[in-house]
């Protein structure tokens, strides 16, 4: 025993472990197969891309924030300068935001800044102790926190607004700037004493403030009384809502044609659901899909082939020994590819591997491009519907590509009925819709893109642009003769009806020559829709860049009750012991927990429960010789210790929900829960 564990008494040490780098216990599990180092690669580059955006997202939005910040003294103030940020109600996500917005504030503003949580500040006191230790350079952790204090001869008692006016005088006249990142969580009262503190002092220390509101501004004004809000001037600023969020991290990062994993529609909408019912939390949506890559590749080394370059495929391929070849095999996509070919080819695509190889590598590739081109023909779909009346295909592309993956978008009925709403389009807007489809391909076709067939597209689009041009500076030069002639002579009514005639007329023929424009237009943007918008599962190997497996619903939303239900009527799943164990659910061990038997035998009854008759049956588990005394002897006394346990897994079933006391009859409870 060393002298850090040596007590007189006995004890429970505690020994904190060293932080180890991250996926080290994976690492050491699953380092050697090739699909771990797949999604150990592509996980890395997603992670760091969403890290990337997320920093420039949140700085491009706080840069007023930041500008209000250093330019609050620069003029006498004699209110405290407060920026109320409006952050929204997407909790999880504010952790980052407000520890990018404090590295912000030191870089760019001042190096003195105090971040203060509800959870550490529960009065003034430590309030006021947790500001100064900050601004005066002690640690945040407790253990040298107590350290700093020791080395610096301070007393927590003398953490106070003196000692921060002496402590400021030696510093270069910076800002002190004060980050309450969760406003509502605090004590009102507390809030308005610190405020009336700091006001006191805003003559000597130049403080600035920053509030981190969820909800709404009002809620500044309700907590704070007249004589508080006098003593703040409150700048308002807004972060972008999370749903904002969600569709740019999605369309910049996982909607990417460099991106080979792929969400299901299935998948993709239950997270989005999850996102909009749950918690707003762009960062959970994001571990969410980690989760759904984990359980992508873990189906063996045929995930491995998950890549977007066609080398990397082949050096995989190279590798592959026949096990890796049989993991393949085994995609349902397979028995597909096999009954589409002839005899010979079947027998070398189920026992020849470097046939299959080679096979695998063509559909690979050929997968790879139609995951470009389902990208591009996605967004140009996008450009063409987002803005029509009532959104039939969504407003979003997150929506659309959700639609384009649980079904066949073009044989969809919300397909048919935005080309319908289509053909209402007038000239400018039609044209308007084309110059944007006409970006879209020309950013992609720059990028390199060597596709014959999309630069065919490219080209038709700019073709119909130009036409549609055309068409509108020949209507406009009949108008403007058609407008001559009835401006440049006195004309009767006869004459003056029929020049109105005629250029009607007129009119009429550009119209028709417009609508039959419109009509090839759209024919031909659906043609290449219906081309290129196949959904994946008619591609063979389809599964190993798409992942569509619903049933990870249950690891990701907890089902609680189910859960209960299960560790209750069959506690050897939990317990893993022996004495637990049973063949048959409906068995009852008297070796059992308590609330475990006590729940099984609460299963047999309906809506009302005699609480003696649970009793008796519970009695005959636990110990029925006891209950042949009691009904031998007709004896209404039971061992206390029994029903003291008995008593206790009633109040613990009453606790998790499943009865409750009823007020008809006192000797009785009602179940609460049903099994269907």
């Amino acid at each position: 025993m060393g002298d850090e564990t040596a007590s007189v008494s006995k004890g429970i040490f505690v020994f904190k472990p060293k932080k180890k780098p991250q996926h080290t216990t994976l690492d050491e599990l699953f380092s050697e197969n090739r699909w771990y180092q797949t999604y150990i690669s592509l996980w890395t580059r997603l992670n760091q891309d969403f890290e990337d955006l997320t920093e420039s997202m949140f700085t491009s939005m706080t840069s007023d924030l930041l500008n209000f910040v250093k330019t609050s003294h620069q003029n006498d103030v004699t209110e405290i300068p407060t920026a109320a940020l409006l952050t929204g109600i997407n909790m999880p996500d504010h952790d980052a935001q407000f520890a990018s917005l404090k590295r912000q504030v030191k870089e760019d503003v001042s190096p003195y800044v105090a971040f203060l949580s509800s959870q550490d500040c529960g009065n003034v006191k430590s309030l006021m102790e947790i500001m100064i230790s900050q601004f005066i350079g002690l640690s945040d952790d407790r253990e040298e926190y107590e350290d700093d204090l020791v080395k610096n001869t301070l007393k927590k008692s003398s953490l106070n607004m003196s000692l921060l006016e002496s402590w400021y005088q030696q510093a270069e006249n910076e800002l002190l700037v004060v980050i309450i990142p969760d406003f509502e969580s605090f004590n009102a009262k507390v809030l308005q004493s610190f405020i009336l503190i700091i006001s006191s002092h805003l003559g000597k220390l130049p403080f600035v403030f920053i509030f981190g509101i969820a909800t709404c501004i009002s809620t500044l004004h309700t907590s704070f009384p007249y004589h508080v809000t006098m003593k703040i001037n409150v700048h308002v600023f807004k972060c972008e809502p999370s749903i904002v969020y969600l569709n740019q991290v999605l369309e910049g990062i996982f909607l990417d044609i460099f991106c080979p994993f792929h969400l299901g529609g299935k998948v993709l909408d239950l997270f989005t659901e999850i996102f909009l019912f749950y918690d707003f939390s762009v960062q959970n949506f994001v571990q969410n899909i980690k989760f759904a890559m984990m359980e992508h590749f873990s189906h063996g080394n045929a995930m491995a082939l998950c890549l977007m370059e066609k080398t990397a495929i082949k050096n995989v391929l190279v590798d592959f020994n026949h096990e890796d070849c049989e993991n393949v095999r085994h995609l349902l996509s397979f028995r597909n590819l096999v009954e589409s070919e002839p005899y010979e080819q079947r027998i070398k695509l189920i026992t020849d591997d470097e046939y299959f190889k080679q096979a695998v590598c063509d559909k690979v590739v050929a997968i790879q491009r139609y995951i470009k081109r389902l990208h591009v023909f996605l967004r140009c779909l996008h450009a063409l519907v987002y803005d029509l009346p009532g959104s039939p295909l969504g407003k979003n592309l997150r929506e659309l590509y959700t639609l384009a993956l649980t079904k066949s978008i073009t044989q969809s009925a919300e397909y048919r009925e935005s080309f319908q709403l289509l053909e209402f389009q007038s000239k400018d807007a039609l044209q308007e819709k084309l110059r944007r489809i006409a970006d879209i391909l020309a950013q992609f076709v720059n990028k390199g893109s060597s596709k014959t067939k999309l630069r065919d597209f490219c080209v038709e689009i700019d073709r119909l642009v130009r036409i549609l041009q055309n068409t509108d500076v020949e209507e406009s030069e009949k108008d403007e003769i058609s407008l001559e002639e009835g401006l440049g002579a006195m004309m009767d009514r006869k004459a003056l009806k029929q020049a109105l005639f005629s250029r009607s007329k007129q009119k009429s023929k550009t119209q028709d020559k417009y609508e039959k424009l419109k009509q090839e237009i759209l024919a031909y943007l659906s043609g290449q829709f219906e081309e290129y918008l196949v959904h994946p599962s008619t591609l063979p190997f389809y599964e190993i860049f798409f992942f569509d497996d619903i049933s990870i619903k249950n690891h990701i939303i907890g089902i609680h009750r189910a859960a209960i239900h299960n560790a209750l009527n069959d506690p050897h799943r939990y317990l893993q012991c022996k004495c637990c164990a049973i063949s048959n659910k409906r068995t009852v061990k008297a070796l059992m927990p308590d609330i475990c038997i006590a729940y099984k035998l609460h299963l047999e009854w309906g809506k009302m429960i005699n609480l003696y008759d649970w009793l008796m049956g519970f009695l005959c588990i636990v110990d029925p010789q006891e209950e042949d005394d009691l009904s031998d002897k007709s004896k209404k006394v039971v061992d206390p210790h029994v029903q003291a346990r008995f008593t206790q897994a009633v109040a613990e079933l009453e606790y998790l929900g499943f009865i409750k006391s009823s007020k008809r009859k006192t000797d009785h409870v009602i179940r609460l829960t049903w099994e269907g």
